[in-house]
């Protein structure tokens, strides 16, 4: 017995469980034995449904986490006490941050699925009808599962095949991020060659196709700082836009994150939920980004008799909320209706404490649902359309800012908006960062934006900076939670542009995984 525990802890490091013969005849288990399945390209495909079930849940939540979290973005309500989300944002994060060790065991599961996907398909079922799809699937998912272990970890492990022996995971050490990013191109361009731009069976709708690997690959070479090559993929996906992909109309915006409207033109690709099923299937981050202040109930524009409220962990700062003009379509999805008076405030009534409700599944009101105990059918978008553009106009402008002006000025005026900037590359690459803000604020973007354009520290330092001037306009507890420390601000060092490795991790195998410098 003592065995199996140390086996189970081995398991625990990558979450690798293996399809081979040998590991179920030396270790006990209670899980199916692959000698009995994947005997059709149907059974390979469920384990195929395992790996885009993996997406759901720690790790799309800790996609928008870190990415929104630690920025000028979003911001957890102390009242919740939860110190993995609270130092993400104050950037005080330890290897013992729970978020970042269910990011990393998730992203290994996701991983080790498709791994089994690809060697069964290649293995037994190459000239099926399903195997360029099914494995073009496996690939896409792999290299994006990588793609953001990579942005999170730096050097992380390289595992590609199916581990026949438990013990076997002490051999893999950390990779360099260059290697990785190979892996990742050559998986996510095998995909585009394998995968169709559509599907026409509503069963295959949300599955991952051929844009949806063009648009994660050229988000790759633009985080490489490849620009020629992403302004390329970004060209050939532009070049699509008609009935089936494009902008959704600006009255229209926040039906873009509705979870009855999934199949939505603007969304290429996205982590799926489903509301009040058993099991359960509902997207946390309507939750997390909802407020429980007070007890008040969160009333969107149109609802009088919401009886929901949130968790805190997520909320909105206000130097984003403030961000947004008056007349601004994509304020549909900012909540501005929670004032500092329902906390009893008499110095700063009129305060807002602003929220997103792109998760927010308005269901829950005409069901009738009360409490922080709210079901969202409400996808995790990880690409769409608006995020191409933005992205493409970041390619031209590094050779010709007045062609990135016009890609800005399609989202400025889809969102009713003026467009006024100046044809340099410097004010062009500004408008670009406010833009990305604006149109993807809380959806996983805004950390991984600025490293990659080398502004994190910047942006951030000053942000952090700014708290104690924020007293002028802000009450103090909420200023304390927004800015963090106000008598000593926080700031970004250089190491913590990346994160460390769980603390887990690294103790059970310390000479393949050590630790990032300086955590």
């Amino acid at each position: 017995m003592k065995k199996y525990n140390i086996t189970s802890l081995v398991l625990g490091l990558t979450l690798l469980t293996s399809c081979s013969e040998s590991f179920f005849e030396k270790y006990p288990t209670d899980a199916t034995s692959f000698e009995n399945y994947c005997r059709t390209s149907g059974e390979v495909q469920n384990v195929l449904y395992a790996a885009y079930g993996g997406l759901r849940d720690n790790f799309a939540n800790a996609i928008v986490y870190t990415g929104d979290l630690p920025t000028d973005n979003a911001y957890c309500y102390k009242i919740v006490n939860s110190q993995d989300h609270i130092t993400l944002h104050e950037s005080g994060v330890a290897s013992s941050n729970g978020m970042l060790g269910n990011l990393w065991l998730s992203g290994y599961q996701i991983i080790n699925r498709c791994n089994l996907v690809i060697a069964n398909m290649t293995g037994k079922f190459s000239s099926d009808a399903k195997f360029n799809q099914y494995v073009g699937e496996a690939k896409f998912i792999r290299a994006y599962a990588y793609y953001v272990m990579v942005r999170v970890f730096g050097d992380v492990p390289l595992v590609v095949e199916d581990i026949a022996q438990p013990m076997d995971v002490f051999n893999y050490g950390r990779e360099s991020v260059s290697n990785v990013y190979v892996r990742i191109i050559d998986d996510l361009t095998d995909a585009i060659s394998k995968l169709p731009d559509s599907y026409s069976a509503q069963s295959e709708i949300g599955r991952v196709t051929s844009t949806a690997a063009q648009a994660i690959l050229a988000d790759v070479y633009l985080t490489r700082r490849q620009y020629a090559e992403a302004k390329s993929l970004y060209e050939a996906i532009i070049a699509k836009e008609g009935a089936g992909l494009g902008l959704i109309d600006g009255a229209q915006y926040k039906s873009i994150f509705s979870a009855e409207n999934v199949n939505n033109k603007e969304i290429i690709f996205a982590v799926r939920y489903a509301y009040a099923q058993t099991p359960a299937m509902s997207n946390y981050l309507m939750r997390a980004s909802l407020g429980n202040v007070e007890g008040v109930p969160i009333n969107p524009p149109g609802y009088t008799n919401s009886k929901i409220y949130g968790v805190n962990l997520m909320m909105m700062t206000t130097d984003l909320a403030t961000l947004y003009e008056t007349n601004d379509l994509r304020r549909s999805v900012v909540h501005m209706g929670l004032h500092a008076q329902h906390l009893q405030d008499t110095q700063y009534p009129e305060v807002i404490v602003p929220q997103t409700l792109k998760y927010f599944d308005y269901r829950n009101i005409t069901d009738g649902r009360s409490g922080n105990g709210p079901e969202s059918g409400c996808p995790t978008i990880i690409s769409r359309y608006a995020d191409i553009i933005l992205k493409y106009a970041e390619c031209l402008n590094e050779t010709d800012p007045a062609a990135a002006i016009v890609q800005i000025k399609r989202i400025r005026d889809r969102a009713g908006v003026t467009t006024n900037i100046n044809a340099t590359k410097a004010d062009v690459a500004a408008a670009i960062d406010k833009e990305r803000r604006l149109e993807l604020g809380m959806e996983g973007h805004r950390w991984f934006d600025m490293v990659r354009t080398g502004r994190a520290q910047e942006v951030m330092n000053a942000y952090y900076s700014r708290g104690a001037a924020s007293l002028s306009y802000l009450p103090e507890y909420i200023a304390d939670c927004e800015f963090g420390n106000l008598s000593v601000p926080a700031t970004v060092a250089n190491h913590e542009l990346i994160y460390p490795i769980p603390y887990a991790q690294n103790q059970l195998n310390p000479d393949k995984l050590p630790q990032n410098p300086e955590y």
